[in-house]
């Protein structure tokens, strides 16, 4: 970048009048404009990229498209993202559809208007949307953290589609009935919003930058520190002049505090020249990705390279862990960032950063690869992937732990072989327990949404059996057994709503082909009776109305499987806070685990530490109930954040006495190392497993 450019961006405030003047500075070339934007980009420097690029478009000079693949990531809210790609020249869909799929966006809000313009423009100008496009929609839909506004941004993505499964999965989303989109005014509404905000976005770049520089507002946002120390106006200046302060530097000072940050001393400019020497473990935790993407992960604290590759690893931002790891080296304390990074860059099908990742393990470790790993380097060779699924599922199959089946099926899930998941998945779930089923079934329907197949999948139907199946006799399940008997009866009620379309659809079909093989009558043949035509159009509008009533059973159902679950869960928590049994077999499990601990000790003062967990850490609270899942990040959180209450009940085992066992619920055990400065969670197991894990640790 210019030195004149980027000075006048570092020192300008952010405004009308400043981007008009930065117009003026850019380069007159156009292809050395568009490598100045790209490199913006590869820096992730957010405020020049939408300095620039702003300044560009108000200028009428062109802005390739094919920058939103990652300038997406820098945009700061969905109006300048808007105003940004309307204003570009190319094919805006499809970098914006790889934003949405290959990047971690910060909001939901950015995830949903990135997909309205993509459908937009291929709406506008290939007549349809694609599959790919719809499949990511559906994705975003099912994500619980987006907002109103966006679920009615989405459903005006469904309605530029057409498509009926985005539509169900919104309007589910949006705890709507498939029906409303009946109502006057629902489908109506989604759209006038997607034109309102076509309409806004397409003003002059402008719009989207406030009209006047905020020259009394120091900071806002974070706690600020003064990046100039507080001086009496008649104190001597600390420069030594020997002047008064008022008559010396007070004018430069105050200049110098507009620019202030979270750090005492330290104004925007120092901060972006040298960050990592600021940086903490809470700050890498919560700091924007596309800000820790630019630094040297070579200058930070070795203690914080674990906080900058989980920061980069969150964002998908696969190629910085990567390249971070590659100049780290292989080591005993970079191997569980290694095998982390290694599992997700395979589930994203990065054959590329694979085989650099290979690179970096020792020979010594390299007869031990992950299943989802052997998948990709194999689907090359057609004979070698073969043999990978041959001997993959022969090792399942030999191994009577159950994780495995889970663990099979959900890697084929996650591979480019999907399809094929989602038939082994199947075969799986009815065999799993409760948990592990729900988990995979989820993951089923995840991939059913990739690829665009109809939201409802055969095998809800056995897991709902199962649910309803599980047989709890305890006084204090009438909620849950309710819950069951309700689900139960929705199932019934679907099922024959199914039984009504595939008969009617059968008659309507019979119908038609009648119709069609009817021919004029002539003199020499007799007349064939006529099809009335009412009557087939009758037909297939009480066709279309059933499926409507079809939909909605289905949403009904799962709505009813929702409330399944919460009953699962609340009897869990009300087991977990009832008073201890006294039966006299759990007494004896209690004496016998007692035995395995050492005597609980008073945790006293306690630091604040960052939060290490195994790589398969999110596999293991998927497959414990969701009470104890939640339960256990509650306890870890409030480890961390050295909660004195916290470390009650906290105790060092007998065998390992690094390693402390913490009760999660009655019939969980949380185990952890206490560092100086992580908790490392060594595993989360059920308590009769108590004694083996600690064999296995010893």
């Amino acid at each position: 970048m210019q030195p004149e450019i980027k000075q006048f961006i570092e020192h300008s405030d952010y405004y009308q009048g400043a981007v008009r003047d930065l117009a003026k500075l850019l380069p007159a070339d156009d292809a050395e404009l568009d490598a100045l934007i790209g490199e913006t980009v590869a820096a992730s420097d957010q405020r020049a990229f939408i300095f620039i690029t702003i300044a560009a478009l108000e200028a009428q000079r062109p802005v390739d498209a094919r920058h939103l693949a990652r300038g997406t990531m820098l945009m700061p809210d969905k109006h300048a993202l808007g105003t940004i790609a309307l204003h570009m020249t190319g094919d805006i869909a499809q970098p914006l559809l790889e934003a949405v799929t290959s990047l971690n966006l910060e909001t939901p809000e950015l995830v949903s208007s990135a997909l309205f313009l993509a459908a937009h423009w291929q709406k506008e100008n290939n007549g349809r949307v694609s599959s790919k496009l719809i499949g990511a929609a559906r994705t975003a839909a099912r994500n619980k953290n987006g907002v109103v506004t966006d679920v009615a941004m989405l459903h005006a993505v469904a309605m530029l589609s057409g498509d009926e499964g985005l539509k169900t999965v919104v309007l589910e989303r949006a705890e709507r009935k498939p029906s409303d989109a009946c109502v006057p005014g629902m489908n109506s509404g989604a759209v006038k919003m997607g034109e309102q905000s076509l309409t806004m976005w397409r003003l002059s770049p402008l719009c989207a930058v406030p009209a006047l520089a905020r020259t009394n507002v120091l900071a806002e946002g974070i706690t600020m520190r003064r990046a100039v120390a507080r001086t009496s106006r008649n104190a001597p200046c600390p420069c030594g002049s020997g002047k008064k302060y008022k008559h010396c530097c007070v004018e430069k000072d105050e200049e110098r505090l507009h620019r202030s940050t979270s750090i005492a001393g330290v104004t925007r400019e120092e901060f972006r020249a040298d960050p990592e020497q600021y940086m903490t473990s809470i700050d890498l935790e919560f700091y924007p990705a596309h800000e820790v993407a630019r630094f040297d992960p070579m200058k930070l604290n070795p203690d914080r390279r674990e906080q900058y590759l989980a920061n980069q690893c969150r964002a998908k931002l696969y190629d910085n862990c990567v390249a971070a790891l590659e100049k780290f080296g292989y080591s005993d304390k970079t191997k569980p960032g290694w095998e982390n990074i290694m599992l997700r860059v395979a589930q994203e099908q990065r054959k590329d950063l694979v085989e650099r990742l290979l690179k970096l393990r020792p020979a010594t470790e390299k007869n031990r690869t992950d299943g989802a790993v052997e998948l990709l380097l194999a689907e090359s060779n057609p004979a070698e992937l073969v043999k990978t699924l041959q001997y993959g599922a022969l090792d399942v199959l030999g191994d009577p732990n159950l994780e495995q089946y889970y663990g099979f099926s959900y890697t084929l899930l996650q591979s480019h072989l999907c399809a094929l998941g989602v038939f082994v998945a199947r075969g799986m779930i009815p065999i799993l327990p409760m948990a592990h089923a729900t988990a995979l079934h989820d993951a089923l329907l995840e991939t059913r949404d990739k690829l665009c197949l109809p939201p409802e999948d055969p095998i809800t139907d056995i897991l709902d059996q199962r649910s309803v199946k599980q047989n709890d006799e305890g006084k204090d399940a009438a909620a849950l057994r309710e819950a069951q008997a309700k689900l139960e009866a929705k199932m019934k009620e679907v099922q024959g709503y199914r039984d009504s379309v595939k008969h009617l659809e059968k008659e309507l079909h019979r119908r038609e082909r009648l119709a069609a093989e009817q021919k004029p009558a002539t003199p020499s043949t007799a007349p064939s009776v006529p099809v009335d035509q009412v009557a087939l159009s009758e037909m297939r509008q009480k066709v279309k109305e059933l499926k409507a009533n079809l939909n909605e059973r289905h949403n009904e159902r799962n709505e009813l499987r929702r409330e399944l679950q919460k009953a699962y869960t609340d009897l869990e928590q009300l087991r977990e806070t009832a008073a201890p049994v006294t039966d006299r077999e759990q007494a004896e499990s209690d004496r016998r685990e007692d035995d395995l601990l050492l005597p609980e000790e008073t945790a006293g003062q306690q630091p604040v530490r960052a939060i290490e967990c195994p790589p398969d850490f999110q596999q293991t609270l998927r497959r414990v109930p969701p009470s104890v899942a939640r339960g256990t990040m509650t306890a870890l959180g409030r480890l961390a954040a050295g909660e004195p209450a916290a470390f009650m009940g906290a105790i060092r085992l007998k065998a390992c006495p690094d390693i402390m066992r913490r009760r999660v619920g009655i019939d969980f055990r949380l185990l952890f190392r206490l560092l100086p400065d992580r908790l490392q969670v060594v595993d989360l197991i059920p308590r009769q497993d108590l004694e083996r894990k600690i064999k296995t640790l010893v």
